[in-house]
């Protein structure tokens, strides 16, 4: 597994920044850990904007906060000299305390005395009980005691037993976090997106607007894969790009493959049946995490899955992908490829195609 400098920047004004050394698989388990460790689990960005920069760095840019945080994967030499802060030590941890066991009363005395010895409780053994169905004595059967059922055994009340509580939740484990003084090698001069690139209030309205609407077209569509191309069409008719595509997700094996395609070399992708292994590429990073990203250059990124471009001679060269989720389900993935006009695409953007495949995935719940 490898480590990683996480940098998290301060959530809000007059709060303070912090670098983080996590051990993660990828640099999205990295930062969500880094949150979990802030206690801001809450914050995880999950529509972000993503540049990968020469020293391998990832600069991530949340799209609707803003935040940039900066991940990058450390060297052994810059664990050793990492000067890391101490953990601070709890105060007020409660220690211990052995059961109190009451003094006997001369009643219990007496009891004892009488009976030999009192009547065990009944913990973590099996009791019987009336029936609580039995509401009438024509219920009552011919021997003439009442009938009883068994119920399971009382949870145990010991010290030493163990407490569960079926409606609370599995503990988080984190991995091994330290909190660093500083980042290794600070960043020379401004990191993520330094202004974020926006359309104009009104226009961006009125686009949202006749999506949020034209959206609800899908449930006119007669099968899977006819609605998920209309929805891969109407993404590409709001956001420019060369070409797009809707992956589905193997129920066991989390596998991708091609669902629907569009652009240049769209028929020789269907012919090809090409599958993508789980979690292997930047679709299948979406699909394993759960998040929308977009990648202005997709060449830097060593994640970058080159077996279909290669297959097919198609350069691609950014990338916006958004997981097809809905209910704790992933149905798949919907990514579009090569923005025409400039290779960032904006913010608003990376969540309009997370709205559209999250429909998408509402689409494909109600078939069954």
């Amino acid at each position: 597994m490898a480590r990683f400098e996480v940098f998290i920047p301060a959530a809000e004004p007059g709060s303070f920044d912090v670098t983080l050394r996590v051990d993660a698989a990828n640099w999205m388990q990295a930062l969500k850990t880094g949150f979990h460790r802030l206690g801001e689990q809450g914050l995880v960005p999950h529509n972000v904007l993503v540049d990968v920069q020469d020293d391998g760095s990832v600069h991530v840019t949340d799209a609707n906060s803003a935040r940039v945080f900066r991940i990058r994967e450390m060297s052994e030499a810059e664990l050793a000299s990492a000067k890391v802060k101490p953990r601070p030590t709890p105060i007020g941890t409660p220690l211990p305390v052995e059961p109190v066991v009451p003094a006997p009363t001369p009643a219990m005395v007496d009891l004892v005395s009488r009976a030999g010895s009192p009547e065990p409780p009944l913990v973590g053994v099996a009791r019987e009980v009336k029936d609580p169905h039995q509401t009438s004595g024509l219920d009552v059967p011919p021997g003439g005691f009442e009938p009883t059922v068994m119920r399971p055994p009382d949870r145990p009340t010991g010290a030493a037993a163990s407490r569960p509580t079926p409606m609370s939740t599995p503990r988080v484990i984190l991995p091994p976090t330290d909190e660093l003084f500083a980042p290794h090698k600070p960043p020379v001069g401004p990191i993520g997106r330094r202004k974020l690139a926006r359309s104009p209030a009104a226009q961006m309205e009125d686009v949202l607007a006749e999506v949020f609407e034209r959206v609800q077209g899908v449930y006119q569509r007669r099968d899977a894969a006819d609605g998920l191309g209309y929805l891969v069409d109407l993404a590409m008719e709001k956001i420019p790009v060369e070409a797009g595509s809707v992956f589905s997700s193997e129920m066991v094996s989390g596998d991708l493959r091609f669902v629907v395609v569009r652009g240049p070399k769209a028929q020789e992708i269907l012919d090809a049946k090409i599958v993508i292994p789980a979690g292997t590429g930047i679709v299948g990073f979406c699909a394993v995490e759960g998040v929308s990203l977009a990648l202005s250059d997709v060449q830097k990124d060593p994640r970058f899955y080159r077996g279909v471009s290669d297959r097919v001679h198609y350069e691609t060269r950014s990338i916006l992908c958004s997981p097809i989720i809905a209910h704790g389900r992933t149905f798949g993935c919907m990514e579009l490829v090569n923005r025409r006009e400039s290779p960032m695409f904006s913010e608003y953007e990376v969540g309009m195609l997370s709205y559209i495949a999250h429909q998408g995935a509402l689409f494909l719940d109600t078939l069954g």
